[in-house]
């Protein structure tokens, strides 16, 4: 039996990643055992090597069913393009807003003018209404009538009146 080889820190560190995967041999793994019973630094170094490979495990390749590859083949040969999502059905064409919007502006202003013109057409005095000297202004009207009223009732002495000079 040989005497066991004692390594250090330094020596040990770079050998752990490959212990763990195997790639050691006899003669190299052994005094690295040793020392990672030894050496509670290095052994925590190796531990979390092995944590770390357990993420790096290749996984069992997944069965293929039989007959798997030809019915690709069949459905590919065929136009079929695998989708597992339906198309989308065709969005209908939207029709621009713009022309919409510019004839319904001219229709609109068209209605505008002719109720200006039709209300201009109505609030303009008629030919008849036109002589200043046939009417009396309103605020007169009023004073007159209401003389009139009071003189019927009797209630009103009559008074004299200034004329104006015409």
């Amino acid at each position: 039996m040989e005497p066991a080889v004692k390594i250090t820190c330094d020596a040990a560190r770079p050998l752990v990643p490959s212990y763990l995967d195997g790639e050691l041999s006899e003669a190299q793994a052994s005094p690295l055992r040793t020392h990672l019973l030894d050496c509670p630094a290095c052994r925590e170094t190796a531990k979390a090597g092995k944590a770390l490979a357990r993420w790096f495990v290749p996984e069992a390749a997944p069965a293929v069913p039989a007959g798997f590859a030809a019915r690709v083949a069949r459905r590919a040969f065929a136009g079929d393009p695998g989708l597992l999502v339906p198309e989308p059905r065709p969005v209908a064409r939207v029709r621009p807003l713009l022309p919409f919007l510019l004839v319904a502006s001219a229709v609109a202003a068209a209605v505008l003018l002719g109720l200006a013109i039709a209300l201009q057409r109505e609030s303009l005095p008629r030919e008849s209404a036109l002589d200043a000297r046939e009417m009396a202004p309103p605020w007169l009207e009023s004073e007159r009538r209401l003389e009139s009223e009071l003189r019927l009732e009797g209630e009103l002495r009559p008074q004299a009146v200034p004329q104006a000079d015409r």
